[in-house]
């Protein structure tokens, strides 16, 4: 029996607005996001491994019009290195942690917990913690802001225990 099974990477811009994930394995697009604007990719811009996307056992296509059935990855599979979108956001929750009235150290602390809330690891509830607490010492913007970045990103467990959702 013959395999047709086929393996489809994703399209993704570098803010990690999703255009398909049934795109051609191996293969780069052209062109920019609709949401935008941003250069749209299909590898990890560290190892040039492909954007895991849907993955197809029969080998007859995936038709699936609008919709994509594979999420967002936020670290490659392949050298584990966060993809543009993870570091961007990670990046603007620590540039936005220093506009607190957190002290220095506070602040560094903060920062470098950040990358801890967007996969659960053994030190996700540590990073938890800390965010509930620095967060409510940076005020309502900047608790806010920190929100609107991270709920997209951070890891389920993360949104359950922070924010409820």
């Amino acid at each position: 029996m013959i395999n047709l099974s086929k393996q489809y990477s994703q399209v993704v811009c570098l803010n990690g607005h999703q255009r398909t994930a049934s795109f051609t394995w191996g293969t780069s697009p052209n062109g920019f996001c609709e949401e935008c604007g941003d250069k749209l990719i299909s590898k990890c811009p560290k190892c040039d491994f492909p954007i895991v996307g849907n993955y197809d056992p029969s080998g007859e296509g995936i038709v699936v019009l609008g919709l994509s059935t594979k999420s967002v990855p936020k670290y490659c599979q392949n050298c584990g290195n966060p993809y543009p979108w993870t570091e961007s956001a990670i990046k603007s929750a620590q540039d936005l942690i220093s506009y607190s009235e957190l002290s220095s150290d506070e602040v560094k602390d903060f920062q470098e917990s950040i990358p801890d809330l967007l996969s659960d690891t053994p030190k996700t509830k540590l990073a938890s913690t800390k965010f509930k607490i620095y967060a409510a010492k940076t005020g309502t913007v900047v608790a806010q802001g920190l929100r609107d970045i991270l709920v997209d990103v951070a890891s389920e467990t993360v949104k359950k225990s922070i924010w409820g959702v």
